[in-house]
């Protein structure tokens, strides 16, 4: 269901009809203008974004518009794309498989030249749909079984849950958590966190006493919990929608299982978040979260200031935005560099512009001023160097956040690639 992009930080639970004078404007932009007429002001250009504005999911929602705005904010403020414009428009996915499919066609309405999202949880949906529609997408989520992708309209900005995986059982051995239990819900998105954590774990010594599948929605864990508990692991490794963690982490507490580390993924990370307030009164200790690592540097520097401006110098910049972000500067690259807004012709140069060899540029005026001079660049972006491997994946390492006495985030620890690396050689080795 399309979005007011006007209206994105409300995250209610009635799904809303497509609504605003900017989305009729855009309904008729075609794939392939690249030069307007003389004395016409060139069309804009349409992304399309996919997020689960309801369901138990809505958070990401949150995240994916303000990586998006910030980008296009970005891009536009810069002279846009070949003379156009960039606009946006939402739809809700409800992060449910179910409604991924009518979501996608109903952006599909609006002629995006390319799209942002969806999240893991419905990307399998709709990745087969990019090629015949002719629009690339740049997805954020860690999905593993998107790690030997092969469709050549598809991207991702964002690492794979099974580098994630690998860091949280670093990050567990390193402090001596030895005998593991695991709580993941049986959506796809968080059993793909499984077999590359538990080889990893083992790898590395550890011994994985319990791995239980969870139901979303129960009135109660209580047998669940009494059975992965019965003996005695030193730390937890878990991931669910926040609704399942409300009443999960209630039973754990009645039952005193929360007196030793839960290790959680990065849906967890939020300062102020459910899952913290509803984790109890030991979660300044025990709580911990994944979260591909915070970027630095020039890059990162500019996304920050396109952020304030966009949004204000208060406002939480969200995780994933600098992924969202860093997909809408690429885009417009690729299409800068084609000379062209037809997906079919600027897909073959969204590796060109952002990955090795090539003059390094860490913001879009910077790097269009090099494009035009026919230099072949290299960009390094918000999100880190956005180098695509043979399968359109990128890899970082991963920061680990734990909670204060106001459930706001401080990094606690923070697992880098050669360590991932090295963790993976062990895996090999072990067979």
């Amino acid at each position: 269901m399309i979005r007011n992009p006007k209206r994105w930080g409300r995250l209610g639970r009635t799904k809303a009809t497509m609504v605003g004078a900017m989305l009729v404007s855009v309904a008729s932009v075609g794939l392939t203008t690249t030069v307007a007429s003389a004395g016409t002001k060139p069309a804009p250009l349409v992304v399309g974004a996919m997020f689960p504005f309801t369901g138990a999911k809505a958070i990401l929602s949150t995240w994916g518009t303000h990586g998006v705005a910030a980008g296009v904010y970005a891009v536009n403020a810069a002279g846009g794309v070949l003379g156009h414009q960039l606009t946006y428009t939402y739809a809700d996915d409800a992060a449910d498989p179910a409604d991924a499919l009518p979501a996608f066609r109903q952006l599909m309405l609006h002629h995006p030249t390319f799209l942002v999202g969806p999240f893991s949880p419905t990307i399998e949906s709709v990745i087969n749909q990019f090629v015949p529609n002719n629009v690339v997408d740049f997805m954020v989520g860690g999905l593993s079984t998107l790690d030997n992708n092969t469709n050549p309209n598809w991207f991702r900005t964002s690492s794979s849950d099974s580098n994630e995986a690998t860091a949280m059982a670093y990050f567990a051995i390193s402090h001596g958590w030895k005998t593991a239990v695991m709580l993941f819900d049986n959506s796809a998105n968080s059993q793909g966190f499984v077999p590359p954590l538990m080889a990893a774990y083992k790898a590395l010594g550890g011994t994985i006493q319990s791995n239980q599948v969870i139901n979303p929605g129960a009135s109660s864990y209580t047998s669940t919990l009494t059975s992965a508990f019965q003996n005695n692991p030193a730390v937890v490794f878990d991931s669910m929608d926040s609704a399942t963690a409300a009443t999960l982490f209630h039973d754990a507490q009645q039952l005193g299982y929360m007196n030793r580390p839960w290790i959680g993924d990065d849906l967890q990370s939020s300062s102020q978040g459910p899952y913290a307030a509803a984790f109890g009164p030991t979660v300044t200790t025990n709580l911990y979260a994944a979260l591909p690592a915070t970027p630095s540097g020039a890059g990162y520097n500019t996304f920050l200031k396109d952020y304030a401006l966009r949004f204000g110098k208060k406002t939480t910049v969200w995780p994933t935005t600098y992924n969202e972000y860093d997909s809408i500067v690429i885009a417009s690259l690729a299409m800068t560099m084609a000379n062209s807004t037809n997906p079919k012709v600027w897909v073959k140069d969204v590796t060109k512009v952002s990955n090795p060899p090539g003059t390094a540029c860490t913001n879009y005026p910077q790097c269009v001023a090099l494009l035009k001079k026919h230099v072949k660049i290299n960009y390094q972006g918000a999100a880190g160097n956005d180098d695509f491997n043979k399968y359109h994946n990128v890899f970082s390492g991963f920061q680990f956040l734990g909670f204060n006495s106001a459930l706001n985030t401080h990094q606690v620890a923070f697992v880098t690639p050669a360590q991932l690396a090295a963790t993976v050689a062990k895996e090999s080795k072990k067979g």
